[in-house]
C-alpha cells in the first residue's frame, strides 16, 4: 500500500499519540496545545460562519480571506450549512491558511473534502437516529486523513460521550447542555431529568447546593458543563488503560438509543477492526452480548479458524476454560495434566470458552485469550451456544482428528451433543472420579496415537501463524532448530525468535528474513538508517493488514529490522506524522 492521493496536502497542528479502537487520544497545536479528547469553548474557534450571512459565494470567500488569522484558534471559513436529510448542492471553496483549519462536512457529502486539521461534522445536533450517527461519523473518519480531528458540535452530553468518542469523535463542545440547562435539563453521566421534578439534587457541586437556596437556570447549565468536563476525565483514563469499549458498553446502557447505536457500530466491522490493537495490556471484560461482536473477539476466532493449523494429532481433548488465565496455571487444568499423564504427549488439547469459543492450548498466552474474564453462571444462551457450535464444526472440517474425548458438562456438554460432535463424554469435573473417568477414555483413545513434537516447537509453529498467516511457521522452523525455554535458534545457534511476557512472538533480524518472501507484515522505509523509532513520514509502504500491537519487519534501501507496530498500516502510509514502528533491532545494509 502506497501513499494516498491527498499526502502533501496535509496540515501540521493534530497528531495522534494513543489510540483505543477508534478512540484516539492526540495533541490539537493551538496557541496552547489541546489534548484530545477534549471539549473546545467557542473562544478556541475563529469562524466564518454560514454563507446565508452574506450576499454571495464570493463576497464571503472574500470575507474569510481577509481575516486575520488569530493567534493558534482553528479556522473555520465559510460553509453552506444544509439540515441533516438534505443533500449540499453548494460546494465553498476552501480558504488557504497557515494555522490550524477546520472544514464542515456534511454527513451526506460524496466528496472528499479538503485537507485541514479539524472536520467539523455537519447537522451534527440532528444526529440522533442511531444509526445515522453511525453512519454519519464511521462515513467520515473513513474518508479524511487519520492524523485529522472529528469535531462533533451541539451533541455531548455526560450520558453519550463515552460512545461519541469510542465512535471516533475527538473534539465536542458544550452547546447542547447548556442549552439544557437554560431550559431546565438537568444532566448526569445516568441520563437527563426536568430539575423541578428532582426532589433532592444527586450531586454536591457549588453549583447544585446554590440550586438549593435558587432556582436558576444558569446554575443548571453550569452544573451540566461541570459532569459533561468529569466524563471528559473518565472517558481519558479509560483510554490510556484500554479499556473504553468495556467502559462504553456501560455507558450505554443509560438509554436505548445508545446501545442500539454501539450494536450499529459492531456491525461496520471493518472501520473498527483497523482501528483496534491485536493486543493490550488490559483484562477484556465481557460482561453482555454486545461483547461477542468485539473485534478482539472476532478476530482471535477468525486467525484461530484461518491462520492457525492443528498438530497431526489423531486425538482431541475438549477442556473448559478457567477462571484464571492462562488456563494452565489454573488448579483445574493442573489437575486435568496430571490425569492425562504421558497420554499428554499423544494428544492435543482445545479450550472451549465464551466469548472466544476456542482457544488451542498453544495460543492459550495469546491476547485476549490470556487476559479475558466474563461472568460465570454455568449457563450458556442461545448466542453462545450458536457461536460455539458454528466455531467448533468449522474447526474439525480444517483440523481433522481420529479419536475425540470431551471432558465438560453442564449446559456446554449439551451444546457440544446437539451439535451431533461425535465424541467421548467423561462428564467434566476436577474431582477424583471425575478425574478417573479422564483418565480412562484418554488412555484407551491414546493407546495407538503417534507422538506429537515437542510442545514449544508447536507453539513457535503456532503463534507464528497466528501473528504472520498461514505457513508462517514452517518458514521460521525450516532447517533444524533449538528451543531453550522462551528462545528459538537455528541449528548453528543463530537466535530466530522469542515469546513475550505478553503472549505475542518477537523476531529477530535472522527470523524476519525467513519470512521477508512472504510479504506480509512488512513496512518499507526510505533510504536512510533510522537513528530511534520509524516515524509515518519515512514510510513509503506498508501492509494494509498491519494493525497496532503486531510485529513486523521493516526494511529499505539502507536498513534493516524487526519491531512493533504503533499504528495500522494503512495509518502508517496514509498519516504525516506520529511514531509507526518501535524499532527492537535494526542493522546497515
Amino acid at each position: 500500500m502506497g501513499r494516498p492521493p491527498w499526502e502533501g496536502e496535509m496540515t501540521r497542528h493534530f497528531e495522534v499519540k494513543d489510540r483505543d479502537g477508534p478512540a484516539r487520544m492526540g495533541r490539537l497545536r493551538l496557541a496552547a496545545p489541546v489534548e484530545t479528547p477534549a471539549i473546545l469553548s467557542r473562544d478556541l474557534i475563529q469562524s466564518v460562519g454560514p454563507i446565508w450571512a452574506f450576499p454571495s459565494i464570493e463576497e464571503a470567500v472574500s470575507a474569510g480571506s481577509a481575516s486575520s488569522e488569530e493567534g493558534g484558534r482553528i479556522f473555520i471559513g465559510p460553509h453552506a450549512p444544509f439540515s441533516l436529510h438534505t443533500e449540499p448542492t453548494l460546494a465553498v471553496p476552501p480558504i488557504p491558511r497557515g494555522g490550524p483549519s477546520g472544514v464542515v462536512v456534511h454527513p451526506l457529502t460524496m466528496d472528499r473534502p479538503p485537507a485541514a486539521d479539524v472536520y467539523v461534522l455537519g447537522a451534527a445536533g440532528s444526529l440522533r437516529n442511531p444509526r445515522e450517527l453511525v453512519a454519519s461519523i464511521v462515513k467520515i473518519r473513513e474518508m479524511t486523513p487519520p492524523d485529522s480531528a472529528l469535531y462533533a458540535p451541539a451533541l455531548a452530553t455526560p450520558a453519550n460521550l463515552a460512545l461519541l468518542v469510542y465512535l471516533g469523535v475527538d473534539l465536542v463542545d458544550g452547546a447542547r447542555i447548556v442549552v439544557d440547562g437554560l431550559l431546565g435539563r438537568y444532566h448526569l453521566r445516568d441520563g437527563v431529568w426536568p430539575v423541578e421534578a428532582l426532589k433532592e439534587l444527586p450531586c454536591r457541586c457549588p453549583f447544585c447546593r446554590a440550586l438549593e437556596e435558587e432556582q436558576d437556570p444558569k446554575l443548571v447549565a453550569e452544573h451540566n458543563q461541570l459532569k459533561l468536563e468529569e466524563e471528559l476525565s473518565i472517558v481519558k483514563t479509560m483510554i490510556r488503560s484500554g479499556t473504553l469499549r468495556e467502559y462504553a458498553e456501560r455507558q450505554v446502557r443509560v438509554a436505548p438509543e445508545e446501545t442500539a447505536a454501539l450494536r450499529l457500530l459492531d456491525q461496520e466491522h471493518r472501520y473498527l477492526e483497523r482501528r483496534t490493537p491485536t493486543a493490550r495490556r488490559s483484562v477484556m471484560y465481557a460482561n453482555c452480548a454486545e461483547s461477542l461482536q468485539r473485534v478482539e473477539v472476532t478476530r482471535f476466532a477468525e486467525r484461530v479458524l484461518e491462520r492457525y493449523r492443528a498438530p497431526e494429532s489423531d486425538v482431541l481433548l475438549l477442556l473448559p476454560c478457567s477462571a484464571r488465565k492462562p488456563y494452565s496455571t489454573s488448579r483445574s487444568h493442573r489437575l486435568f495434566a496430571s490425569a492425562l499423564g504421558e497420554a499428554r504427549r499423544r494428544l492435543h488439547e482445545l479450550i472451549l470458552t465464551s466469548p472466544l469459543a476456542l482457544v488451542p492450548r498453544e495460543l492459550e498466552e495469546v491476547y485476549p485469550a490470556a487476559s479475558y474474564d466474563v461472568p460465570v453462571t454455568g449457563r450458556w444462551d442461545l448466542l453462545e451456544r450458536k457461536w460455539l457450535t458454528r466455531c467448533l464444526e468449522r474447526y474439525l472440517e480444517r483440523n481433522r482428528y481420529r479419536r475425540i474425548v470431551a471432558h465438560i458438562e453442564g449446559e456446554l456438554e449439551e451444546a457440544v451433543v446437539d451439535s451431533g460432535i461425535d465424541a467421548v463424554f467423561t462428564g467434566g469435573g476436577t474431582d477424583g472420579e471425575a478425574l478417573g473417568r479422564l483418565s480412562e477414555a484418554v488412555a484407551e483413545a491414546t493407546c495407538d496415537a503417534r507422538p506429537l513434537e515437542g510442545f514449544f516447537i508447536q507453539k513457535f509453529r503456532a503463534l507464528a501463524d497466528y501473528s504472520f498467516g498461514l505457513g508462517a511457521g514452517r518458514d521460521l522452523l525450516a532447517g533444524g532448530v533449538r528451543v531453550r525455554g522462551r528462545e528459538l535458534s537455528s541449528a548453528d545457534r543463530k537466535p530466530l525468535a522469542s515469546f513475550t511476557p505478553h503472549g505475542t512472538i518477537a523476531l529477530s533480524p535472522e527470523g524476519a528474513r525467513r519470512l521477508l518472501s512472504r510479504g506480509g507484515y512488512v513496512v518499507e522505509i526510505g533510504d536512510f538508517v533510522p537513528r530511534g523509532d520509524v516515524l509515518a513520514p519515512g514510510v513509503a509502504r506498508a501492509d494494509d493488514q498491519i494493525r497496532p500491537g503486531d510485529e513486523v519487519i521493516v526494511t529499505g534501501e539502507a536498513a534493516f529490522g524487526v519491531g512493533r507496530a504503533k499504528m495500522s498500516g494503512w495509518e502508517m502510509v496514509e498519516a504525516t506524522r506520529g511514531i509507526a514502528v518501535e524499532l527492537r533491532h535494526v542493522e546497515r545494509v
